[in-house]
Protein backbone atom coordinates (compact mmCIF):
# COMPACT_ATOMS: atom_id res chain seq x y z
CA UNK A 1 0.00 0.00 0.00
CA UNK A 2 1.32 3.50 -0.67
CA UNK A 3 1.18 5.87 1.95
CA UNK A 4 1.99 9.82 1.99
CA UNK A 5 4.45 11.15 4.28
CA UNK A 6 3.49 14.49 3.86
CA UNK A 7 1.51 15.05 6.75
CA UNK A 8 -1.59 16.78 5.02
CA UNK A 9 -3.21 13.38 3.34
CA UNK A 10 -4.87 11.12 5.35
CA UNK A 11 -5.00 7.18 5.78
CA UNK A 12 -7.21 5.48 3.81
CA UNK A 13 -7.43 2.62 6.60
CA UNK A 14 -6.02 1.25 9.33
CA UNK A 15 -2.27 0.06 9.27
CA UNK A 16 0.08 -1.12 11.73
CA UNK A 17 3.08 0.48 10.45
CA UNK A 18 6.75 -0.93 11.47
CA UNK A 19 8.72 -0.37 8.57
CA UNK A 20 8.73 1.61 5.31
CA UNK A 21 10.27 2.83 1.95
CA UNK A 22 10.07 7.21 2.73
CA UNK A 23 11.03 6.67 -1.39
CA UNK A 24 12.51 4.12 -3.74
CA UNK A 25 16.13 4.18 -2.25
CA UNK A 26 15.59 5.19 1.35
CA UNK A 27 14.62 2.76 3.65
CA UNK A 28 13.07 3.71 7.58
CA UNK A 29 13.14 0.78 10.53
CA UNK A 30 10.80 2.06 13.68
CA UNK A 31 11.62 0.99 17.10
CA UNK A 32 8.40 -0.70 17.58
CA UNK A 33 5.25 -0.97 15.24
CA UNK A 34 2.61 2.02 15.55
CA UNK A 35 -0.87 1.65 14.87
CA UNK A 36 -2.12 4.17 12.73
CA UNK A 37 -6.22 4.64 12.71
CA UNK A 38 -8.15 5.61 9.22
CA UNK A 39 -7.91 9.48 8.75
CA UNK A 40 -4.26 9.81 10.66
CA UNK A 41 -1.85 11.83 8.75
CA UNK A 42 2.05 10.91 8.91
CA UNK A 43 4.82 12.46 8.66
CA UNK A 44 8.90 11.86 9.00
CA UNK A 45 10.74 14.93 10.52
CA UNK A 46 14.51 14.62 11.72
CA UNK A 47 14.29 10.57 11.66
CA UNK A 48 11.36 10.19 13.51
CA UNK A 49 7.55 9.48 12.29
CA UNK A 50 5.11 11.94 13.68
CA UNK A 51 1.17 10.47 13.90
CA UNK A 52 -1.05 13.64 13.53
CA UNK A 53 -4.51 12.07 14.68
CA UNK A 54 -7.60 13.48 13.81
CA UNK A 55 -8.20 15.14 16.70
CA UNK A 56 -4.62 16.90 16.26
CA UNK A 57 -3.32 15.37 19.08
CA UNK A 58 0.61 14.47 17.90
CA UNK A 59 2.67 11.46 18.41
CA UNK A 60 6.19 10.88 17.55
CA UNK A 61 7.60 7.82 17.12
CA UNK A 62 11.55 7.15 16.96
CA UNK A 63 13.12 5.63 13.75
CA UNK A 64 15.43 2.54 15.03
CA UNK A 65 17.31 2.72 11.78
CA UNK A 66 17.31 4.17 8.11
CA UNK A 67 19.16 3.95 5.44
CA UNK A 68 19.98 4.24 1.22
CA UNK A 69 19.37 1.33 -0.51
CA UNK A 70 21.74 0.22 -2.93
CA UNK A 71 20.31 -1.22 -6.15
Amino acid sequence: MRVNFDGNTPVPRMLLLSGFLLCPDFQVELDGPVFVAAGDRISYEDGDVVVIRTTGERRTHPARNSYWICR
